[in-house]
């Protein structure tokens, strides 16, 4: 692993849930060390479904990869020194606790700067560091409401729709990432470490940047498209005969190639759909006309024809469609890693691809405690020690 780009960062990871453990996971297929921190029950992510039996939910072997795993109870003097044994060898914390218990565990950044004057710490929180609402609880679909992305999905006059994947966590994810290697490039420039932090509500507004331009010059309220775009026609999802298809019409000279395709040079010379502004004016007619088109066909015959017209278009993969696409299947972004009691477990790739340094995803997701006596042994405990430790409940 040395010859990896975060190869010599030791992170340690207290995050719990998705967003902190994801982050790291793509940090460690890059060569960091990362050591997640659990409670003695374990992450709690750990019990949200069992699909690998009690304890060992699918959703935790998701997002937990490329780490070691130590259980410490911080809340007894003896786990507490572990920790900050474990923090003088670390160039990262993470932390995704609410303020105040980061605080309440001397864990945030202005407790730690004194004692390690070089260590990045970055904090992830619902909803921010402070503000009305810092102490609250926060997650995934909470953000997604708060956030906005949640009111902007769903069908006409009817009731917005979560995101199905955790796209507020995963989006806190890739913004951590990018927090903690920012951090990392200023301790090396400068020597000194900072806070980083990162939430998921503005993680989640941030997705909103193409959307709020328009509305804050406008000031009309969005609403909801269902498988459409407000302000470009056609550029949304269309019943086929067998499936559904999406069809992106983003410029004039993917109009005219799609009139082409179709064989529909009425549309194409029609004055109410000569410009997408126009075009817009008059969704309802040319949505109904070209809905009425794809439906008359199966989704493969659509394909090949825009294909052919190069009109941007793709099938709506379902879940278990996504995994034989060819695109997916090519980028390998199916990853199988070796697990030593459930065998092969299929899981996502790193999305990041370096060429000459690539992502290294190692192991399988760890036990909870799994490493700590390895990692013990490495902070210099003694076997003795380990098991007054172990004996006491600090370590387990």
């Amino acid at each position: 692993m040395q010859d990896l780009p975060l190869a010599g960062v030791r992170i340690v990871d207290l995050s719990q849930i998705a967003a902190g453990p994801f982050a790291t996971s793509l940090l460690g297929d890059f060569g960091a060390d990362v050591i997640k921190v659990e409670p003695p029950a374990g992450d709690p992510l750990r019990q949200v479904d069992e699909a690998f039996g009690p304890g060992e939910s699918a959703y935790s072997f998701a997002v937990n990869r490329s780490k070691r795993s130590i259980r410490l109870d911080l809340k007894t003097a003896d786990g507490k020194a572990v920790l900050l044994r474990l923090l003088k060898t670390a160039d990262v914390l993470v932390t995704s606790m609410r303020p105040a218990a980061v605080r309440r565990l001397g864990l945030d950044h202005a407790s730690l700067a004194d004692a390690f004057p070089g260590l990045v710490v970055c904090s992830i929180t619902g909803w921010g560091g402070d503000g009305p609402l810092a102490d609250r609880p926060g997650m995934d679909i909470l953000a997604q409401a708060r956030g906005g992305t949640m009111g902007t999905t769903g069908e006409p006059g009817r009731s917005p729709v979560k995101v199905a994947p955790a796209v507020a966590d995963f989006v806190g994810s890739f913004l951590a990432c990018n927090a903690i290697l920012l951090g990392l490039r200023v301790r090396d420039r400068d020597g000194v470490g900072q806070e980083v932090s990162v939430n998921l509500l503005d993680g989640q507004v941030a997705l909103l940047s193409n959307l709020s331009v328009a509305y804050h010059r406008t000031g009309a309220p969005f609403e909801p498209q269902g498988g459409a775009t407000s302000n470009i026609v056609p550029y949304q999802v269309f019943e086929t005969g067998d499936g559904w298809i999406v069809v992106a019409c983003l410029t004039e000279k993917f109009w005219a190639a799609l009139c082409r395709a179709l064989e529909r040079a009425d549309l194409f010379d029609d004055p109410r759909y000569r410009t997408n502004a126009q075009r817009v004016a008059h969704r309802e007619e040319l949505i109904s006309d070209l809905s009425a088109a794809f439906r008359a066909q199966p989704t493969g015959h659509w394909h090949a024809l825009l294909d052919a017209e190069d009109v941007p278009c793709s099938p709506v993969n379902r879940l278990h469609e996504v995994f034989t696409d060819p695109q997916v299947v090519h980028n390998r972004m199916s990853l199988v890693l070796s697990h030593p009691r459930h065998g092969d477990i299929v899981t996502v790739n790193n999305p990041i691809r370096m060429y000459d340094t690539p992502a290294r995803p190692w192991g399988y997701p760890p036990a909870a405690g799994e490493h700590t006596d390895a990692v013990l042994g490495e902070l210099g405990y003694t076997p003795d020690e380990i098991g007054r430790l172990r004996n006491g409940g600090a370590a387990l």
